[in-house]
């Protein structure tokens, strides 16, 4: 009984301190959300809230994954709305993206992030013709400059983007199309 009760004890403060660690990181997450996105905070936040369902984050992964492009999206001269918006859509397109090929959200992430970098490789699992040459003439044609020397980081980004969605689109509302299915719950629980 006492080892028994011991056990149990042991349990108790390991979920306890676990409880408190994951509070903590939600905070340190919202913290960065609202340096990040300013007035929208709590809008993305409330977008976080409801993640788990439609794509199977914790309001911590999903809120965390867009503060992380907002910032970058800040970073490459995007007004914060655009930059809002733009985080939302990507972490959203990562998780139907990652349904539709059964990988994990946060890998599909980091491949459209690396992408935005001008590292295409990881991603052209996914988007099989995307590369420097095709993004450029995106660009060229979103922004009607005749020079890819002429080309801004934020115009590449844009352009990224919208290959990987157009390219995409396949597995636009994936997850929610599939969330009754075992690997779609697995994420949701």
């Amino acid at each position: 009984v006492a080892a028994g009760a011991a056990v149990a004890g042991v349990a108790v403060v390991g979920f306890a301190f676990q409880s408190v660690q994951a509070a903590s990181d939600l905070n340190e997450t919202l913290n960065k959300s609202a340096a990040i996105f300013g007035d929208s905070a709590d809008e993305v936040e409330a977008w976080g809230s409801t993640a788990y369902k439609t794509m199977g984050l914790s309001k911590n992964a999903a809120v965390g994954a867009a503060a992380s492009f907002g910032d970058m999206f800040l970073q490459l001269g995007f007004a914060r709305e655009k930059a809002t918006d733009m985080s939302t859509s990507v972490v959203q397109l990562a998780a139907d993206l990652g349904s539709f090929n059964n990988l994990p959200t946060a890998e599909v992430a980091d491949m459209i992030s690396a992408a935005f970098r001008g590292e295409y490789d990881s991603l052209q699992r996914l988007i099989p013709n995307i590369n420097a040459a095709r993004v450029e003439t995106e660009a060229l044609a979103m922004t009607g400059k005749k020079s890819a020397k002429e080309l801004t980081a934020q115009e590449k980004a844009a352009a990224t983007l919208a290959i990987v969605q157009r390219d995409g689109a396949k597995a636009a509302g994936d997850f929610a199309k599939t969330s009754g299915g075992l690997a779609n719950q697995q994420k949701i629980l």
